[in-house]
């Protein structure tokens, strides 16, 4: 076996590296060999990094309107949303000639009586009434509606009058008592059984007991949802 002379070899070695030093090419350091160059994206300036977001570009504030809390006739609103249709059903005041509708007393508290003015049971039960309000004054309103489709507004309005009673008196019609109908049922289109229901603040409806109430037992009722 031949050992191969390493002496010619190691010579040439040491040779190209004396002419590379000579011709004055640049050899890498080992420091650019290791390490790569550094990136040359460009750096922030200082203002740029000082600078406030435009007023564009920051999210809109909300307006003091949007910002407000819901007024108290949009809260009645609501409270009413859920009442039945017939609410709305627009009635006349026979001792005053106003128009109204039960959604217009949002809030308040209100009995409505089923009546007819050729009705004596109802009679009593309205000057019981008389000396509810005595006694609670504004406390809950009261709203007579008389079912009976016979009777119109002139026979209505004497039957008040002639009787002293001043709350709100107005003749059903048929829309009306087809409405009651179906919401509480027949017997409340019977004026001796004294049909009468109440009107909560939230728009709520509350069949009361037939028969004669006693200023007591309302007083009780109206209390219960004050």
């Amino acid at each position: 076996m031949k050992i191969m002379n390493v002496r010619p070899v190691f010579a040439a070695l040491i040779a190209s590296m004396v002419l590379a030093a000579c011709g004055g090419a640049a050899t890498p350091t080992l420091d650019a060999m290791v390490k790569p160059a550094e990136a040359t994206l460009p750096q922030p300036t200082e203002d740029a990094m000082m600078a406030k977001p435009t007023e564009d570009a920051m999210l809109p504030k909300p307006t003091e309107d949007a910002m407000m809390k819901p007024t108290e006739s949009a809260m009645g609103d609501a409270m009413m949303s859920n009442s039945p249709a017939w609410f709305d059903i627009a009635l006349k005041d026979v001792n005053s000639g106003q128009a109204f509708k039960l959604s217009d007393f949002k809030g308040q508290i209100v009995l409505v009586e089923g009546m007819a003015a050729w009705c004596t049971t109802c009679l009593r039960q309205q000057r019981e009434l008389v000396n509810l309000h005595d006694q609670i004054g504004d406390a809950a309103i009261s709203v007579a509606i008389d079912v009976d489709l016979n009777e119109d507004e002139a026979l209505l309005k004497r039957h008040a009058e002639s009787n002293g009673f001043t709350w709100r008196y107005a003749i059903g019609g048929p829309e009306l008592v087809q409405a009651l109908a179906a919401e509480f049922g027949n017997k409340f289109l019977n004026p001796p059984s004294v049909p009468m229901f109440l009107i909560d603040k939230d728009g709520g409806v509350h069949l009361l007991d037939f028969g004669i109430k006693s200023v007591e037992y309302l007083t009780a009722q109206i209390q219960s949802y004050q």
